[in-house]
């Protein structure tokens, strides 16, 4: 398998390149111009110019914009280096989709830059607009240079970045045109001295190259940079790792040459690995899992092999059989939580903490004081915080020092491809670890200043919780893709979950998309459609958000079925409040927070709508009565103030009850199902909940081990709270370093930095609520299995378009006299090449046996599915259908399936 030369595409959002002419020169070649202040010559002057944000945006090549506050009444100039004064001439008002930035900027005075300025050399010095009298600075703001960079170096989006080879002989580009100097420095070992090496410069690209030496294949490097960064307001020198590197030493300070396509990194089997077969998006199922999650926890599993991907294939493991388990049944894909290198995780020397946590008492804050000691040394973090995008993260490889890292990887992905699953990548493009000139920071001691996003102060966005990147900027846009790319073809990943994708540029997920189908049909594509933050109401630019992204066959996470299954949202401040399946108005807790009953029917009746709308995919356009009696849509059906329905076809949504993210659904069940009902009801409940994702159109997702009622002992963000609290317990009841809990419920109070302000209602849980018996916990695996078998047992589950959906997706029962906490959802198979020709589910959230009767059901011959007639649950003994009244009765706390042959 050879790694192909990623296709080039059209770069996108260059406004005024097209009618402005773009500035070529090299550094040392400035533009021409007369001594007169007229013709925009600039003025000698020794400014020491120290400002404290940087309003002014420059555009394109020949304009520069400042909100209109700032601009009002002033003489302005921009001083390059502090000591060339250039006059800015007013131009006008900047309108929206005058220039590529102008959505945000709207409003703005433009001035135009002077002929006299070359743009290229004055982006190498400090930068300031200013209105001065003489030496005396009465107003300064720094500069953006991000816009303009895209409009001087836009050819750049062209050529080939990072490590390349040709003949056994490497070849070094960088993209750095604001760098002063570019050296590229050789290491014999990770640890020796470094021996530099001048690179060419383009000055038509920004990117400094050198051809290397066949004989430096293995060693390792860095760039050496000298560029003004506006952060420190003075040059900097120092090294910095390849943004673009594919092999890193194990501390991540220093990139490594290597060739993915040696011989020697490819696994036995590896060139002859053939792709499992795509699935359609509406019949994809995804068990979502972290690396250390997986095999840490299980005994069975060689010691020096946990938490690895090399534990991925051993197959005699506890782990590994129960993937097998799930694939037989009808996952599809395995989602693996970030496994890029990683910036909060050490590569060797991890930490450890020397406490006895399994001593401690189930409600103890005592665990999570241990585990705060270590937590930013120790092995442990979700991997949201990304170093390098194109290396897999070596705390998880046996040998983190080199390649072997790329080998067990390979490694991962056959043994996974071996089980007939598929491979999802979670990546995380949103945002960097770090920027400025510390150490983790890469991108931006590079190109000071362009691969984040600013707000109109200059201050980075952090909405996403870090420092956010701008893939609206050429130059990250072309990352992204051949970034994504990269991870497809040289590792044959299958799928790729983005994280926060709605701070994404439609655009850019699109190319994301075209970029795949070039290497292999059926590589899926979804993401968190959220919009908030600055990006927010697509206020800088089209986002791949939930409401935008119908049509495209990329799935969003439908977080309306979410709710209405849970009851209240996952912030809330009282984590109690009930929904469709966590009792609401049936089985009533202790809380008193869901108001009178008929504000609870009220409510509830709501909730089965908007599940009913994540049983058809949450399609806009999908009509049906609701319970009001109204006809309505899923574009008209309200969800929080906004559409409920959103997509265009039902494999672009993604259907969930929990994920690694806000509390586990086990935890969630603990705080809002009444404290009486028993472990084996509470099994039935986890498992009513996750049918609503199994038996839904659109993608199913489940979080690894929620199928076993695996618990966090009640921590929502589990993110750096370590192993104890993650790992997911293959050996119920055994008392081992993870103590003796089934499934990890009353370890300890959850950490207080994720946590403390739902500590009242966490200790009142965890003394209230018991965990579950191995018998529940077998139980509740043995049902979800049940349930895939049924999902993959026809395609009623998977129709797969809207206009299918519409046709034969009915709920016959509902409106104003549907049984609240009840939905009968009949599907009408017959003119399909199918085992059935009538699929009818009742969705009993209730605890009392219902009986549902739907009269065009009456003459038929309904039988409960041949899955259920051997369930191991004996409640479904009691399910029937009277075929001289079209009456079905269903159990409680089940999704009941009947079907006609």
């Amino acid at each position: 398998m050879r790694l192909f030369s990623p296709p080039r595409r059209k770069f996108w959002g260059l406004g005024m390149a097209a009618i402005l002419a773009i500035t070529g020169c090299s550094p040392s070649e400035g533009g021409a111009g007369s001594d007169s202040e007229e013709d925009g010559s600039p003025e000698s002057v020794d400014l020491d110019i120290s400002v404290e944000d940087r309003r002014a945006i420059w555009l394109d090549a020949r304009t520069i914009a400042l909100d209109e506050e700032s601009s009002r009444d002033r003489d302005l100039e921009l001083v390059v280096g502090g000591t060339q004064a250039y006059p800015l001439a007013p131009e006008g008002v900047l309108e929206a989709g005058q220039v590529a930035e102008s959505q945000r900027y709207a409003g703005y005075q433009t001035f135009t830059v002077p002929e006299s300025l070359d743009p290229q050399a004055a982006l190498r010095e400090s930068l300031a607009v200013v209105d001065r009298e003489d030496e005396t600075t009465e107003f300064a703001t720094g500069v953006q240079a991000g816009p303009v960079l895209d409009d001087l170096y836009a050819s750049a989006v062209e050529t080939d970045l990072g490590l390349l080879w040709e003949d056994g002989i490497p070849t070094f580009a960088v993209w750095a045109p604001t760098a002063h100097q570019v050296e590229l420095e050789i290491y014999e070992t990770p640890e020796s001295d470094p021996t530099a090496h001048e690179m060419d410069y383009d000055p038509a690209t920004g990117i400094w190259t050198l051809q290397g030496d066949s004989g430096w294949d293995r060693l390792y490097y860095t760039y050496r940079v000298e560029v003004w960064h506006p952060d420190s307001q003075q040059t900097e020198t120092y090294s910095v790792t390849d943004p673009y590197s594919v092999s890193l030493t194990a501390d991540s300070t220093r990139s490594q040459i290597v060739n993915l396509d040696d011989d020697d990194l490819a696994p036995e089997g590896w060139e002859e690995l053939v792709r499992p077969e795509p699935v359609d998006p509406a019949a994809v199922h995804i068990w979502e899992v972290h690396v250390r999650d997986f095999s840490v926890a299980d005994n069975s599993m060689p010691e020096e092999l946990r938490g690895t991907y090399r534990a991925f294939g051993e197959n005699e493991s506890s782990a590994v059989q129960h993937l097998i388990d799930l694939s037989d049944a009808g996952i599809t894909h395995v989602h693996l939580l970030p496994t890029y290198d990683i910036a909060t995780i050490p590569g060797v020397d991890a930490a450890e903490s020397d406490c006895d946590l399994a001593s401690f008492e189930h409600d103890s804050p005592e665990q999570q004081e241990c585990i705060a000691e270590v937590r930013e040394q120790d092995a442990y973090n979700w991997g949201y915080d990304p170093f390098h995008f194109n290396v897999p993260e070596g705390s998880y490889s046996t040998e983190p020092e080199g390649v072997e890292r790329i080998i067990e990887y390979r490694e991962m992905v056959m043994a996974l491809n071996e089980l007939d699953l598929r491979v999802v990548n979670d990546v995380v493009y949103n945002h960097t670890h770090a920027s400025g000139t510390g150490e983790k920071s890469v991108f931006d001691r590079i190109v000071p200043g362009y691969y984040h996003r600013y707000d109109p102060e200059g201050e980075i966005e952090r909405s996403t919780c870090c420092e956010n990147t701008a893939p609206e900027r050429v130059m990250f846009d072309k990352f992204v893709v051949e970034s994504v790319e990269l991870w497809a073809e040289a590792y044959q990943v299958d799928g790729f979950r983005f994280d926060l994708m709605g701070h994404h540029p439609k655009e850019n997920i699109l190319a994301v998309q075209e970029a795949l189908e070039n290497i292999a049909p059926g590589i899926l594509i979804y993401g968190e459609g959220w919009e908030f933050g600055e990006v927010e109401n697509d206020a800088l630019f089209e986002q791949a958000s939930q409401s935008n992204m119908g049509g495209t066959d990329i799935g969003t996470f439908n977080d309306r079925m979410r709710d209405a299954a849970h009851g209240g949202g996952p912030f809330d401040e009282d984590p109690r409040s009930q929904g469709f399946g966590t009792g609401l108005l049936s089985q009533p807790n202790a809380a008193d927070i869901d108001g009178d009953e008929e504000e609870q029917l009220r409510e509830l009746l709501h909730a089965g709508d908007l599940v009913k709308m994540g049983l058809v995919g949450n399609l806009a356009d999908y009509s049906f009565i609701a319970s009001d009696g109204q006809q309505t849509t899923g574009a008209d059906l309200d969800y929080n103030g906004a559409p409920a329905g959103y997509a265009e076809q039902p494999g672009e949504t993604v259907n969930y009850v929990d994920a690694h993210d806000n509390e586990i659904l086990f935890d969630i069940l603990a705080y809002k199902l009444n404290h009486e009902v028993s472990g084996e009801d509470r099994a039935r409940m986890q498992i009513f909940n996750l049918s609503l994702a199994t038996l839904s159109q659109g993608s199913g997702f489940y979080t690894a081990g929620t199928e076993l009622m695996r618990s966090k002992s009640l921590d929502r963000d589990s993110y750096d709270s370590g192993d104890w609290f993650n790992a997911i317990r293959w050996n119920c009841g055994a008392s081992d370093e993870f103590g003796p809990s089934t499934n990890g419920f009353g370890a300890g109070l959850p950490p207080a930095w994720t946590t403390e302000e739902k500590w009242p209602y966490a200790e009142e849980t965890l003394n209230a609520v018991e965990a579950p018996s191995c018998e529940d916990i077998e139980f509740s695996k043995d049902r979800f299995l049940e349930q895939l078998r049924i999902a993959n047992s026809t395609q009623a589950f998977s129709l797969g378009s809207a206009e299918e959906v519409q046709q034969r997706v009915s709920f016959p029962l509902s409106g104003e006299n549907e049984t609240p906490g009840v939905i009968t959802m009949v599907i009408d198979m017959r003119g399909l090449d199918d085992a059935f020709e009538e699929v009818v589910v009742v969705f009993n959230g209730t605890d009392e046996v219902v009986e549902q009767s739907v009269e065009d059901l009456s003459g038929t011959s309904l039988e409960l599915h041949p899955v259920l007639q051997e369930s191991v649950d004996p409640v479904f003994a009691g399910a029937e259908f009277d075929e001289s009244t079209g009456t079905v009765t269903a159990p409680a706390r089940s999704a009941t399936v009947f079907v006609s042959e």
